[in-house]
Order: structure tokens, then C-alpha cells, then sequence
């Protein structure tokens, strides 16, 4: 934890609506809220980092008897201080800072009588800034910092100078966004999601859910085989709002995987109309392998090639990620091989045996997909993971680094190959259109498509469209027949192709499906018609 992260804490107490926070060597922060003592759910601090925090303010003082003063964060917000020695060194009482008001005399700074005592550490505080009409992650609390606010928290507490605040924006002249913080020491923020998610996780994990949604002024929601069912867990709204501000701006999406509960967790937090929300996926434990998923032995194949371009394609929450980790951890299993993955967050963590594994997450180790594939070419790979083809500029860094003799495997959102093939082509300008068909025909392998249907007996089946690019294939890219493609996977069995259609009617007649779901997901109902029934 470093002296930024209390900064970080200053701004809990505030998003808390908590009168002042008490931070001590030693032991756990703790907040005096309407009265209340309530501790954070965080590690006991370290006397060292508070001492660092502290020196500022302390600096020449004689610290006999209890200390007023104030800290100024990098915003400009005033908070009162009270610092005394404790047997296990130094004790600091911090006050929330009063309402803004109407600046007096020639600027801001701290309130009367802090004297020469106030501290300002520049560049230490970790907030973005703020303006009033905010929206987004509201906090609804009203609560007041009251004189008696800081009772019992120290000496002279009660005595502390009045706080004094930068004037507000004029938010006629502005758009109104949130005051929000950024953790500038991530186990600070960790600690607080771990605290918000983990009954939710635990019951997750007990009952075997794919995911876990929560949300400010709602009851915690789980996913069991697709389906939401509410769980009877209280969760403060406090809490809520201060992870997910903790852990990213406003209008901004944060990113990362997390142990809670004994589970690994892929979350995202962010902040909505109605407040502040994070959505957590369960990962499992192992790298499951093609059986494990219900997956056809034939996609085993693709990792036998040694150059060009695999998509892994479907909609949000089908499974693509884990099919490519199962893709992955068959090829360590298979042949030594350099493998450099680009992920946003890292999910599975692999346990290489016959090849040397290096994953990378976007925002740690590297800024983009397009950065990170660049920097790849440059680290001597045979094999490179991308979480997501997202813009023209990963496409063409994916493009470049399969014609230069790398084999590279990427998820897409699309519905099938020939949408697949289109959204990469139709993320370049006309004018590069037709470069950009020869490339994708030159080095593209195989295209794999898959859905997750909801089982009549529970948990979800597989169905997949699996198209291996042949010469006619290729020809088709290169002409821009794209309406053909479909013609042309439904006559390839011989080749390895497996039309959609099929898979769905397999699970048709093994019963593990109901037709009206099948029926959804099918592009062709004649061929599925034609087609079930006889693949027993």
C-alpha cells in the first residue's frame, strides 16, 4: 500500500457519507458514520507508509498533545486533521470537509486557523474531478458532519479547524459528470469488491452459476444455465457505489480478474442511469479440455497448423474465451511451442508443460491489442492468443503477424464464417477492401462458430459451425461470393466442415435440446429439417 492509497481512503469516507475516518498503525481503518463505527474491509495499515503520509503535516510540530491541521488532496479539497502518538506510533483522525461555499478573499486554502500546520502533498491524491448535477453513481445519502462527528476518535478532535473547498464548477458551462475516484493503489479498490462480492461469489460457486450481477438499490441476481434467479443477500448500496468508483472513472468500464470466495472472478464495474453495478463471471479452476466442453474432437485440429489466422467466433457469453484456453492447453499438451497471450483481464491461467507460456493483460502489461501484438512479433512467438479483435487497427496487426509465420488465434463477434469474414473486410475503407479479401484468403485457417443452448436437464449444450478454409473457400474471399459461402460448408463434409445445422440437429435427436430452441438459433430451417432425424 503506498501513501496515495490513504488519499484514496479520504475519498471511501466521503463516497461512504461517513462524519471522519480514523487511520492508525497497525490496525484497520476504521469510519464513524451516524454514529457508528464501522471498519473497512481492508488490512491493518502500515505504521511506515502512515508515517510518510503524515510527515508533511507533523513537520517541526511537537506532537505532546493532539495536533490540528488540514490536508489539501491535488483538487483542492480541504480535510481537517487531528495526529497524536499512540504506543504503536501515530494515530490520525480525518474529518469529511464541509459542503462547498462561496470562496472568500483571493483564492482557496485551508480553513482559519490551521496556520502554518496545513499540508498539501501534490500529487498524491488519486481523484478525478468533480461538478454539481452529477449523475451516474449517485449516492442518495444525506448524512451530516455534525460537531460531535469525530467524538471518541481522539483528543481535541471536535476542535478542528472549519474545511474549506475549491468552489464548484458552474455546471451551466459544463457537462455534469460524477465525482469519482481512481485507486491509485489497486489492493485498496480489491479489497473493496471482495468485501461487496463475496457471499454473492460463495453462493455462486456452492450452486454452480456462471455469473453474478449486482446493483445499487437492487437484490444480487445470479446466472444458472442461462437463466437469472434473485438471491435473498443484503448488500449496501455504500459499498456498491464505492467499489465500482474505486475502481473506475466516470462512463468508464473497469476490468479485471479477482479471487473471491475461493473462486476466480472476471468482473466488470461500472456506473449506469440508476447507479453503480458490477457484473462478475466465475472461471473455472482447471482449463477445461474440448470433452469437457461437449466440443467435437475435430477443433483439435486447428492448433496443428503452424502459420495464419483462427477466429473463434458467436455472441457474448458463448463460450468463446474457454474454447480458446481448451485450444491452447491442447497445444501444450501437443508440441513445444512459444506462446504469448493478449488478454482483457487474464482468465485461465495456464500451467505450461511442453510449451513456454506467457500471458499478458491489457492495461498491465500492455496498453492495447493492436500495442501488444506489435511488441509480440518482437518477442519470437509461434503461437499468439488475442482476446478480441476489436478495430481495424488489431485486425491489421492480427493480419500482419499470421502472414509472417505465426499462428494466431482470436475471438470475433460474429454470427457465422461468412459474417465472420465480412466484419473484418468491412472494417477497412473501400479503397483498402479488395487488399484486405487477398490478405484474409491467403492467411486465414479456420473459422469456428459457436452458440451455448440451454439443456433440458440443465446446464448448456454446444453447437458450432466449423469451417476449415479450403481452396473454394478461399476463392470465395478473394471474389467477394460471400453469399455462396454457405452452399459451399454444407457440400465440404469431406474437408472437415461441419455446418451449423448439423450440430443443431444433433441435439435435436439426442433429445438434450428442445426444437423451438434450435429452431431460434438456425440460419437454414430446411436444411435442419432435412437433416434431423438422420444423423443417429
Amino acid at each position: 500500500m503506498s501513501v496515495s492509497a490513504i488519499v484514496s481512503l479520504l475519498r471511501v469516507m466521503t463516497l461512504r457519507d461517513a462524519e471522519a475516518i480514523t487511520l492508525e498503525a497497525g490496525k484497520i481503518p476504521t469510519l464513524r458514520r451516524r454514529g457508528q463505527v464501522e471498519n473497512l474491509a481492508m488490512p491493518a495499515l502500515d505504521g511506515d507508509m502512515l508515517q510518510a503520509f503524515a510527515a508533511p503535516l507533523v513537520a517541526g510540530k511537537d506532537l505532546d498533545s493532539p495536533l490540528m491541521t488540514t490536508f489539501v488532496d491535488e483538487q483542492g479539497t480541504t480535510y481537517p486533521v487531528t495526529v497524536e502518538k499512540t504506543p504503536s506510533g501515530l494515530r490520525l483522525v480525518v474529518r469529511r470537509p464541509a459542503p462547498a461555499k462561496k470562496p472568500v478573499g483571493t483564492g482557496i486554502g485551508p480553513g482559519p486557523g490551521s496556520g502554518s500546520g496545513s499540508g498539501s502533498i501534490s500529487g498524491a491524491g488519486s481523484i478525478s474531478g468533480s461538478a454539481s448535477g452529477a449523475s451516474g453513481c449517485s449516492d442518495s445519502s444525506s448524512g451530516s458532519s455534525g460537531a460531535g462527528a469525530g467524538a471518541g476518535a481522539g483528543a481535541g478532535a471536535d476542535r478542528a479547524p472549519a474545511p474549506a473547498r475549491a468552489p464548484a464548477r458552474d455546471s451551466s458551462s459544463a457537462s455534469p459528470h460524477i465525482e469519482t475516484m481512481t485507486a491509485s493503489d489497486p489492493s485498496l479498490a480489491r479489497d473493496l469488491l471482495q468485501h461487496v462480492l463475496a457471499t454473492p461469489i460463495a453462493i455462486a460457486k456452492e450452486r454452480e452459476a456462471s455469473d453474478v450481477l449486482i446493483s445499487s438499490g437492487q437484490s444480487p441476481r445470479i446466472r444458472i444455465d442461462g437463466r437469472l434467479e434473485t438471491l435473498d443477500v443484503a448488500i449496501s448500496d455504500d459499498d456498491v457505489i464505492g467499489a465500482v468508483r474505486a475502481f473506475g472513472a466516470s462512463g468508464v468500464s473497469a476490468d479485471l480478474s479477482l479471487e473471491v470466495s475461493g473462486a476466480r472472478v472476471r468482473i466488470n464495474a461500472f456506473d449506469h442511469m440508476g447507479g453503480c453495478a458490477i457484473a462478475a463471471r466465475l472461471i473455472r479452476e482447471r482449463v477445461p479440455s474440448l470433452a469437457d466442453l461437449d466440443l467435437p474432437p475435430e477443433l483439435g485440429a486447428v492448433i496443428d497448423q503452424r502459420d495464419g489466422l483462427v477466429l473463434v467466433c458467436g455472441p457474448t457469453g458463448s463460450g468463446k474465451s474457454t474454447t480458446l484456453a481448451s485450444l491452447v492447453d491442447l497445444l501444450d499438451q501437443r508440441r513445444a511451442a512459444h506462446v504469448i497471450t493478449l488478454e482483457d483481464p487474464i482468465e485461465y491461467r495456464f500451467a505450461a508443460r511442453r510449451c513456454m507460456i506467457h500471458q499478458r493483460e491489457l492495461g498491465t502489461h500492455v496498453p492495447t491489442f493492436a500495442a501488444g501484438l506489435r511488441a509480440a512479433l518482437r518477442e519470437a512467438p509461434d503461437v499468439i492468443l488475442l482476446g478480441e479483435l476489436r478495430d481495424r487497427e488489431t485486425i491489421a496487426a492480427a493480419l500482419t503477424a499470421a502472414e509472417t509465420g505465426h499462428l494466431v488465434l482470436a475471438t470475433l463477434h460474429a454470427p457465422n464464417a461468412a459474417g465472420a469474414i465480412d466484419r473484418v473486410i468491412d472494417a477497412f475503407p473501400d479503397t483498402q477492401q479488395r487488399q484486405i479479401r487477398h490478405q484474409l484468403a491467403a492467411c486465414l485457417r479456420t473459422v469456428i462458430t459457436q452458440f451455448l443452448l440451454p439443456r433440458r436437464d440443465g446446464g448448456r449444450a454446444p453447437a458450432i459451425e466449423l469451417v476449415p478454409v479450403t481452396t473454394a473457400v478461399a476463392n470465395i474471399m478473394r471474389k467477394g461470393d460471400l453469399h455462396t459461402l454457405p452452399t459451399a460448408i454444407q457440400s465440404g463434409r469431406d474437408a472437415g466442415m461441419i455446418p451449423l445445422e448439423r450440430s443443431l440437429a444433433k441435439l435435436i435427436d439426442s433429445g438434450a435440446v428442445a426444437p423451438k430452441v434450435v429452431q431460434r438459433i438456425a440460419a437454414d430451417h430446411d436444411l435442419l429439417a432435412a437433416l434431423a432425424g438422420r444423423l443417429r
